[in-house]
């Protein structure tokens, strides 16, 4: 073994001459290896990428035929009747790792981004500048690409790009927010309520179960009386109420006068960035409901391609629906009318204190809105038309369009038979199924079902292969990827499984502050994070109590959520969201991980649960593999596995080892090319000072502590 001490002295005078030394450029690297793995022959596709947040499998009937009073979604139904509808896909249990997951081809073990960023993320847990992403590889390979709608891959917070994160992760051309949510509802209403005196939680006056008629302000000035106050926000405008939220009907300036403009309000006001052309500007607050601005930038951005000979594009319209907090949508948008026996309320106030049932109809209005600007893109861009008895066509000779989930859906929201307190960031089955469907091109024989196992990182590798690119020979030699082909099922209808085992993981990341218990309670029992609702705001707008501390106690109550639950006397059905979970399948045998919380270890079955997909809940309704729910665990039943089971189970094991070890992070590889040398070492002095990837030692400052880390660590990675 070498010495790696030993190289200390003479590496940190190499350290010196790096501070002029030019950082490896990746983006140049994976174009040019790009254009040489071109395929010279087949024909390359435009390609249509639509990320629904926060949509579970449960949500819809193509993926869930079990479930009963499900949103409507005719045109991605139509999509499906037109193409595939993939029933076995796995995604991440959270928003930030599926995301740099479609763009990278790798698990998040290696990308380092474990979990939803929050503005407390360190850089080293948001997506590397030196990972290669796919407008790095089909913008070198000729084609335009953009992204519109949600981020999220990085962040501005803490991040040495700043608002121009985007950019630095390959997407030059970025139109939308770099939030990992809509922006938090205003009950304020811009400042006019004194919301210690009246709650409206949806961001607009509501009388009962509607939107209140108020007078409609607007920014320029203009004010119209008597405006219904959801249609008024969905204007662009604000109703006018007074300091008690009492709606004011006729325009006053006076009362105008009282208006914050600059106040964001959910999908209503909110921050849009934009990187183009080398910079970097941001406009606070948009005053138009996002989903529409999304639809309508993609719009415009094909449009514009397909005006041009030969172009070849590829558009990903990142919706911000279907991520909590939720509004109503403006009235034209979902067919679903408002129940006139339910309080129109969107997050806990006085008259509601448990709002579940409407976020579970606000999250239906959301997704069959997206479904309506889906069904615009299509038709607005000439991608899709209606034929003679105006049923949506899709008209995609030159074109894939694929619809996909990011995560499970959120637990107030989820729907039978998926069990809601085992969906978003969990790796259960309702945490990582997602709805995906694909359509247009090389597709043959549409209108049918794939159960294949399929993951996420699968689509980096399907968007090289429509462009003609061997995503393999795109990256730098020793970026190890995750993918596997995907295009063989558009292509054969009979084509064998691409996976032997499917893969999902959540973890924690690193922060700059730490984060404290959120507790929210259910009739499913009690569920305690202290790992992903990182703030009191966070917390509470999921209807949680939060133990961290506050304006008025700068104390936490509790450190922990072990800590709160031993203070609170170690209640019956109170559950932990665990720090760290993985999952892997080979089909129908699951073996899950979960780094159990200190005061939960288990007896007996450690830290493992192991399930027969096809013996689960369910499973008859559900394509044959079941939800895992905790009666399912065959390590828990107390009935000994059988032979069959044993040897299922050990292969599981087995299997998953040697995954955790070849996803253990090379300490010091920066530049993520399988080695730590002089290329990380530059990368590292070019950060000094600041937060960066290059805080190894995760204190927020890239240092001579992290310089010793990173010669410490001098040479080829061990995996």
């Amino acid at each position: 073994m070498k010495d790696k001490k030993s190289n200390r002295l003479s590496l940190a005078a190499l350290a010196l001459v790096a501070l002029g030394t030019t950082v490896v450029d990746t983006t140049i690297l994976a174009n040019e290896a790009a254009v040489e793995a071109l395929a010279g022959g087949p024909t390359r596709y435009n390609i249509l990428f639509v990320i629904l947040d926060d949509v579970g499998a449960d949500q819809l009937s193509l993926s869930n035929p079990a479930g009963t009073d499900l949103a409507s979604t005719p045109t991605i139904d139509a999509i499906a009747a037109q193409g595939v509808n993939f029933s076995n896909c796995w995604a991440m249990p959270e928003c930030s790792p599926s995301r740099v997951c479609f763009f990278t081809g790798r698990y998040p073990g290696r990308t380092g981004v474990m979990t939803a960023l929050t503005p407390t993320t360190l850089p080293q847990s948001q997506c590397s500048p030196f990972e290669v992403t796919t407008p790095m590889i089909l913008d070198g390979a000729g084609y335009h690409t953009t992204l519109v709608g949600k981020f999220h891959l990085s962040q501005n917070y803490l991040n040495p790009a700043g608002i121009a994160a985007p950019a630095s992760n390959g997407f030059a051309e970025f139109n939308g927010t770099l939030l990992g949510a809509p922006p938090y509802i205003d009950p304020t209403i811009a400042g006019q309520v004194d919301s210690t005196t009246v709650v409206y939680s949806c961001g607009f006056p509501v009388s009962g179960s509607s939107p209140a008629v108020c007078a409609c302000a607007f920014p320029n000035g203009d004010c119209v009386p008597g405006v219904d106050a959801l249609e008024c926000l969905s204007a662009g405008g604000l109703p006018l109420v007074e300091t008690d939220g009492t709606p004011i009907l006729d325009c006053s300036a006076e009362a105008a006068a009282r208006i914050d403009w600059s106040a964001t309000n959910g999908s209503y006001a909110w921050p849009r960035t934009i990187n183009h052309n080398g910079g970097a500007t941001q406009v606070v607050p948009v005053r138009k409901y996002a989903n529409v601005v999304q639809a309508d930038d993609a719009i415009a951005f094909i449009n514009a391609q397909r005006k041009l000979p030969k172009s070849k594009w590829m558009c990903t319209l990142a919706f911000t629906g279907d991520h909590d907090p939720w509004q109503p949508p403006p009235p034209s948008m979902s067919p679903t009318t408002w129940p006139s026996d339910l309080p129109l309320a969107c997050e806990a106030q006085p008259d509601v204190q448990d709002p579940s049932v409407q976020q579970r109809k606000l999250s239906d209005m959301t997704i069959e809105a997206l479904d309506l600007q889906i069904r615009r893109v299509l038709l607005s861009t000439g991608l899709a038309h209606l034929n003679k008895s105006g049923a949506l066509t899709l008209s995609l000779p030159d074109t894939v369009i694929v619809v996909v989930g990011d995560n499970g859906s959120f637990l107030t929201t989820v729907r039978a038979p998926f069990n809601p307190t085992r969906a978003k960031a969990t790796a259960y089955q309702s945490g990582v199924c997602v709805p995906m469907v694909a359509a247009g091109g090389p597709t043959v024989t549409p209108g049918r079902r794939c159960d294949k196992m399929v993951n996420i990182v699968d689509l980096f590798q399907l968007w090289g292969e429509l462009a003609g690119v061997d995503v393999h020979a795109a990256v730098p030699v020793g970026r190890k990827l995750d993918c596997r082909p995907l295009l063989q099922y558009l292509t054969q209808p009979d084509a064998p499984s691409a996976r032997e085992w499917n893969f999902s993981q959540y973890g924690t990341e690193y922060m700059s502050e730490p984060c404290y218990p959120c507790l929210i309670s259910s009739d499913q029992g009690s569920i305690c994070t202290d790992t992903i609702l990182t703030s009191e705001q966070l917390c509470e707008s999921q209807g949680g109590v939060w133990y961290g501390p506050t304006d008025t106690n700068p104390n936490p109550t509790a450190s922990d959520c072990c800590d709160l639950w031993t203070q609170m006397n170690e209640p019956a059905g109170f559950t932990i969201v665990y720090a760290e979970q993985q999952s892997l399948t080979d089909g129908r045998w699951k073996l899950i991980y979960d780094e159990q919380p200190s005061c939960f270890a288990k007896k007996g079955a450690g830290d493992y649960e192991f399930y027969d997909l096809t013996q689960c809940f369910a499973a008859d309704k559900l394509f044959g593999l079941g939800i895992d729910n905790p009666d399912y665990d065959l390590l828990a039943s107390g009935t000994p596995l059988t032979p069959e089971q044993e040897f299922q189970y050990n292969r599981l094991l087995t299997k998953l080892t040697q995954m955790q070890a070849d996803l253990e992070p090379c300490v010091g590889d920066l530049t993520l090319n399988g080695v730590v040398n002089s290329d990380d070492l530059a990368a590292l002095v070019q950060y000094w000072g600041i937060p960066s990837i290059g805080d190894l030692n995760n204190d927020g400052t890239t240092d001579g502590s992290d310089l010793a880390i990173l010669l410490d660590n001098w040479g080829p990675c061990a995996n």
